[in-house]
């Protein structure tokens, strides 16, 4: 529940709220101030400092300002930050200017560090020694405030933030003033000391009774269950029904919660755990909360009281008579200051009918005086109270007359929460009734009653306890602004050069003393501790838990590696030359080619390499961003180990030890399917990558590896496999010269060519036009290749099948056939022709939404044209007929002669041939452990991972290998993978970002960047719609620090099979190292030059002596690429399948068409609903680009594509939100209402989401968007390749009012 500024603030703008923010979550408007509902903790400091009552919960707003509720929302998120209240008088340049002060503050809850924060804005640059009697800061955030309260624990982040951000303050934990630390040091070695140590103490009770058994002050009993190591052994009496809490403050209230709450809700909480096992066994079934004075009089707020009376289990109890007030007490809850009185009034007699559902009892008791406690055999018993009358007197004084009235009330238990007090410091004036050190305006006074020069203090010390937490701002303010008076009026006594430091005079006393880097440690194991129990921390208590978990992290970071001597990238230096540098852009699938000048080790441009031989100068906004990557500061460069949430620095050599280490124990111990790997976009276009592969995985030897390929493609390689016999002999549109384009779910506009790699698309696109060609899109979609298509056709998602069915339908009943009589097929046409007969072409008009006569008129022109191509691509693979789609996009082909043909689908002739080098690929030669799905290649559907990590079993994925990769964000339920992710034992990422996947990595091995190693586009030259080939040596040599992805993998691979043979003998070791040293001689270089001279264009091994054929060395002359020519017919050399024949009629696609048939059934039966598509566009490549600001600038792209009809018929306008749901999820989106959308489709864009915790991409993060993959359906797959349906995906759309 966030606070909410109303009109009243309107015109006078008072921020004197503003200093009193503990988290600065007050935005400046031109005519009033806004609270950032997501920043506000509902602290209620702001609350009382606000002269013109402008400021309400958001639950007590009136009912005339509501509408500020959603203004505060909104105008919160425009407004820049307001941190200190505009009427304050800045200090003068002159003194802000002293950056040489050292100050001491002692003492570490909210004070000391309000007080650090305001020093420092006097002080910039000022050394602050904050020094903690504990070995853990924070104080009252972590000891004081409600284990239930985590909005108002988040304070904290807040500190640790300032810490972060000033370096010249310094936490010393553990570190007692008076006991390690003399008082006179401080006062020796500082400019200003200021206390700031707080409450430690409960003020007592003056009544018989009070030391017995049984009778706890409210700061141990809190301290206790708050893990406070000095009230770790209170062992307070639970085992009575009743315990009575003597005070009416807000701690009474959280007492009185605490101890009533289920276990289940207090278990999730950070209560320390000896409590937490307390309360278990407690036996307190009801809860006195006592008052000397009336209710109008008590001291909790309405917040804390609305909480109370709202939990469900806990019935909250009232004397209605307690609520009887004469009339001039009644009066006065009229009154402005009495606002929260009156609120708190308002829900006491809500309540005053008691509820009966809860099983624990909190009685309030108004007007009653203790007068003693009794006990017997030394335990308290009970507790005798004297009835109190409470009334105004005609000067509205208030007055407390005892009535002489008596009662009494068995109790246990009896805990005194009447206010806290501070502890004395020897030398200074301590005023013991009030509990604070005595002072004069934060000025402290000495013993003998004179101003101290050097000593002042700020929070409960110096006012007693009294506020919230946000309170202690203005304090600490007020105290700094009279030191900055007091120190302008006096030199320094300080010699800076005679100053024994406090670390070295700490270490000379054997002080065990904990930096805030200790802290960060104790915080991280806590929270995983926590979280491995379902809590939110287990806090640690012992000092001996804390000094271990300080040794062991320790013991990490010193074998972290050195610093490296990074030389800083200057900017542009006119007296240097700037150098020129030909490579391909790697960041879509284009190949296009660019020119980089750069300077040293500074990039200065890209351009487009106006003489490359495929792309021909064209480059688009991605090809700019490369140097992005290079620069980008978020980019991780060195071995990094997680620690909880904290990061810290590896060695190469110990970080790939202990991953190869980890890797082979969980394999020994659950055996080689533990251990999965994940191959994400980039790798593809990495050659270190794609002659690596192959050795990691013969080293793990496990069946559970997956890639983004079954969230892409699988459908043509399993198309491919099934009817070429290998899994790589792909079909390429060549578009450069056919006369008649159909594509179905493809829009190389924006993605530049996929499976279809062509540098400047649209040129070609637009070749076609000038040939007198035509492009027919069919997509739901009218995306941005429509503009370049002569027609455009709406299409259901998820029907391409059917459509594609009736043009081949069509061909056969028309007799339009064209079937090559020089290709070899295994199966009959007549076959082919029978089972599409079995569909109507008015059953798919229907289903598909294309008329029939818009059906045959499109399959004849296509089998009427010289010269014609069929090409789908993502829109199409990624849906439940994915494989289905890809088949009969080859049958059309094939039945018009449109196969290996000029101008049709054809095979490459790369230099080097993917069908040369592996395997041909296989399909379901085994299954899934949990969802029996098949593995095509020898992969299995990532739909699927999720499920083999969180299924217990023989087979579960323990261990996890990512590589450049970000499954949480592409596959589908990305929520569901990435919990999968958090319950696995080990996982190591190979990246160079910190994203949504990779934050869960126990380990980061970072490769060299883009420009620091050699490229060679082994994988797209094969999908070339040109046969080219080129080669370019690395930009930048990498670091010493750095390592390369050949080097990582081989290194990997090496010393798993090396740990995995341990147990065998001396041969076989010797045998193992022997082939190990013999693969050192194939580096990158090597091992491309002998692919090259054994690929089509080489000459084989005789090369070495002729020296003819294509060759590595001869490449590299070729800076702007060697165009190889067009393409050209290589049937039959492109069929691997046994007989050497086309498979005609694969079994499993034949089988499927059943499954086809069903959905006919399905979706004729079903009223027409809602699906949703996905969509990309030119600046963006999944996931993995969203770290360039020049690439995410710009407006929202994550808007919700809606039809205007869809919109009208659930009510919606452009620009408002609505809810997205699906089976697996919902989405918050804003709607974009456009007719380039069929009615009943909608679409968001993929790859983004980056609102994840944890993730460290800072440009991602600003503009994070949404993740379409929350909401995809992991179960939602085309079962017969196993890849993600991301595209018809049903949803139902609900506006948001």
């Amino acid at each position: 529940m966030a606070y909410v500024v109303t009109g009243a603030c309107i015109g006078d703008k008072h921020t004197n709220c503003v200093d009193v923010c503990p988290v600065n979550a007050f935005r400046e408007g031109d005519e009033m101030l806004f609270i950032d509902p997501d920043e506000c903790i509902s602290c209620n400091a702001c609350l009382t400092e606000c002269p013109s009552l402008a400021i309400f919960p958001q639950t007590s707003v009136p009912e005339d300002q509501v509408q500020y509720i959603e203004i505060n929302a909104i105008e919160s998120k425009k407004h820049p930050k307001i941190t200190e209240r505009i009427s304050k008088q800045s200090a003068s340049p002159s003194n802000i200017a002293q950056s040489d002060q050292r100050f001491a503050v002692v003492g570490s809850g909210p004070s000391g560090f309000f007080t650090s924060e305001a020093l420092l804005r006097q002080y910039p640059g000022a050394s602050i020694d904050l020094i903690e009697k504990l070995p853990v800061p924070f104080g009252l955030v972590r000891f004081g405030v409600a284990p239930d309260h985590p909005k108002i624990k988040s304070v904290s982040q807040s500190f640790t933030q300032l810490m972060k951000d000033n370096p010249s303050i310094n936490f010393f934990g553990n570190v007692e003033v008076g006991k390690d630390l003399d008082r006179d040091y401080l006062i020796n070695h500082y400019d200003a000391v200021v206390y700031t140590t707080g409450g430690s103490t409960s003020k007592t009770i003056n009544i018989p009774g009070n030391d017995l058994m049984g009778v706890y002050g409210s700061a141990e009993f809190v301290g206790w269950y708050n893990g406070h190591p000095d009230q770790k052994k209170l062992a307070p009496n639970l085992t009575t029904p009743v315990m009575s809490i003597i005070g009416m403050g807000n701690v009474a209230l959280d007492i009185a919660r605490i101890v009533c709450l289920p276990q289940g809700e207090l278990h999730s909480t950070d209560v320390a755990s000896h409590a937490l096992d307390a309360f278990l066994l407690s036996d307190i079934h009801q809860v006195n909360i006592i008052a000397r004075k009336s209710p109008i009089q008590a001291a909790f707020t309405p917040k804390e009281l609305q909480q109370l009376i709202e939990h469900p289990f806990i019935n909250v109890e009232v004397n209605a008579n307690d609520l009887v007030f004469d009339d001039a007490m009644e009066a006065s809850l009229a009154l402005p200051e009495n606002s929260e009185a009156k609120e708190n009034i308002q829900l006491l007699r809500s309540i005053a009918k008691p509820k009966k559902n809860g099983n624990k009892v909190i009685r309030f008791m108004f007007n009653r005086n203790p007068e003693a406690i009794i006990g017997e055999f030394g335990q308290a018993t009970q507790l005798n109270l004297g009835i109190n009358k409470v009334s105004l007197d005609s000067d509205q004084t208030l007055l407390v007359q005892a009535t002489g009235e008596y009662e009494s009330i068995k109790t246990g238990a009896v805990v005194t929460a009447t206010g806290y007090k501070g502890t004395a410091i020897t030398g200074l004036d301590f005023n013991d009734v009030n509990g604070v050190i005595a002072n004069k305006n934060g000025q402290a006074k000495l013993s003998n009653g004179a101003l101290s020069n050097k000593e002042f203090v700020a929070g409960w010390i110096k006012r007693g306890a009294s506020g919230v937490i946000g309170t202690n701002k203005s304090c600490a303010v007020s105290t700094v602004n009279q030191l900055v008076s007091h120190l302008d009026k006096t030199d320094s006594t300080v010699e800076q050069t005679s100053l024994l430091s406090i670390k070295k005079y700490l270490s000379e006393k054997g002080v065990n003393y904990f930096s805030f880097s200790d802290w960060t440690g104790l915080d991280a194991h806590e929270i995983k501790q926590g979280k491995e129990l379902g809590r939110a921390r287990e806090k640690l208590v012992e000092l001996t838990e804390m000094s271990q978990v300080k040794t062991d992290n320790a013991n990490l970071i010193a074998k972290a590696a050195p610093e490296y001597d990074v030389p800083d990238v200057k900017e542009f230096d006119a007296s240097k030359p700037v150098k020129k540098h030909h490579r391909t852009c790697t960041l879509c699938e284009a190949m296009c080619g660019i020119v980089v000048e750069y300077q040293g080790d500074k990039i200065i441009s890209i351009a487009g390499d106006e003489k490359d031989q495929h792309s021909f100068g064209h480059i688009c906004p991605k090809g700019y961003a490369l140097q992005d990557l290079h620069n980008d500061p978020d980019r991780i460069k060195t071995p990094k180990k997680r620690i909880g949430d904290q990061w810290i620095d590896m060695d190469w050599d110990e970080a790939l030890e202990e991953v190869a280490q980890r890797l082979a124990a969980t394999q020994e111990k659950y055996g080689n399917d533990s251990v999965a790997g994940y191959w994400g976009n980039p790798s593809s276009h990495n050659i270190e990558c794609n002659l690596t592969i192959g050795p990691i995985r013969r080293a793990l030897r496990s069946k559970n590896y997956y890639s983004a390929s079954s969230l892409d493609q699988m459908p043509h390689q399993l198309t491919s496999h099934l009817m070429y016999g290998h899994g790589s002999s792909f079909t390429i549109p060549d578009i450069d010269r056919t006369d008649y384009m159909l594509m179905l779910g493809a829009n190389p506009v924006a993605s530049n060519g996929s499976l279809m790699t062509a540098g400047d698309i649209l040129a070609r696109l637009e070749k076609i036009k000038e040939r007198g060609g035509k492009l027919v899109l069919i997509d739901p979609r009218r995306t941005e290749t429509a503009l370049y298509a002569h027609e455009h056709q709406f299409i259901k998602p998820g029907s391409d099948a059917l459509f594609l069915i009736g043009l081949i339908k069509v061909v056969f009943d028309k007799g339009l056939t064209n079937i090559d009589s020089r290709l070899p097929f295994n199966g009959d046409f007549e076959t082919v022709k029978s089972l599409v007969d079995g569909f109507s072409l008015e059953t798919i008009a229907k289903l598909t939404h294309i008329p029939v006569e818009t059906i045959e008129r499109i399959a004849t022109e296509f089998a009427s044209a010289e010269k014609a191509v069929c090409y789908g691509r993502m829109g199409i693979s990624v849906q439940e007929f994915g494989a289905l789609n890809h088949w009969l996009i080859q049958i059309l082909n094939i039945i018009t002669g449109s196969l290996d043909t000029e101008g049709g689908m054809m095979f490459t002739s790369p230099a080097i041939d993917l069908t040369d080098l592996s395997g041909r690929g296989s399909f379901n030669k085994y299954r899934s452990r949990v969802r029996n799905l098949p593995e095509v290649n020898k992969e299995f559907p990532t739909t699927t991972l999720a499920d083999e990590m969180l299924t217990p079993g023989e087979g579960q994925i323990k261990a996890f290998m990512v590589t450049a990769g970000n499954p949480v964000i592409s596959s589908p339920n990305g929520s569901r993978l990435e919990k999968a992710l958090e319950e696995l034992d080990f996982m190591v990422a190979i990246d160079f970002y910190i994203n949504e996947t990779t934050k869960h990595a126990d380990i980061l091995l970072p490769p060299s960047g883009p420009f620091e190693h050699a490229l060679y586009d082994l994988i797209f030259t094969n999908f070339a719609v040109r046969n080219v080939t080129r080669f370019s040596d690395a930009l930048f040599k990498k670091k010493s620090y750095m390592r390369s992805e050949f080097s990582i993998f081989n290194t990997l691979a090496n010393r798993v099979e090396q740990l995995k043979s341990r147990k065998k003998g001396p041969v076989e070791n010797f045998k193992l190292l022997t082939k190990q040293k013999m693969n050192q001689f194939f580096t990158v270089e090597r091992s491309l030059d002998l692919l090259l001279r054994n690929g089509r264009y080489g000459h084989g091994m005789k090369s070495f002596i002729t020296g003819s054929g294509l060759t590595l060395k001869k490449l590299k002359k070729h800076q702007h690429g060697l165009d190889l020519g067009p393409l050209e017919p290589r049937l039959p050399g492109k069929i691997f399948t046994k007989d050497k024949k086309i498979n005609l009629l694969p079994e499993p696609m034949v089988n499927d068409l059943k499954r086809l048939n069903q959905y006919v059934d399905r979706t004729s039966a079903q009223t027409e609903s809602i699906t949703l598509i996905g969509r990309r566009d030119l600046r963006t490549n999944n996931s993995w680009m969203h770290n360039s600001q020049r690439l995410v600038k710009g407006q929202n792209r994550c808007d919700l594509f809606v039809h205007p009809e869809t919109a009208n018929e659930y009510g919606i306008n452009n620009g408002e939100q609505v809810h997205i749901t699906s089976a697996v999820g919902a989405l918050k989106v804003t709607v974009a209402i456009t007719d380039e959308i069929m009615p009943n489709v909608v679409s968001l864009p993929h790859g983004w989401g980056h609102h994840r915790k944890g993730m460290k991409m800072s440009v991602a993060q600003s503009s994070p968007g949404v993740s379409v993959n929350d909401i995809t359906d992991h179960n939602f797959i085309d079962e017969l390749s196993g890849n993600a349906a991301l595209n018809g995906v049903p949803v139902t759309i609900q506006k948001i009012f």
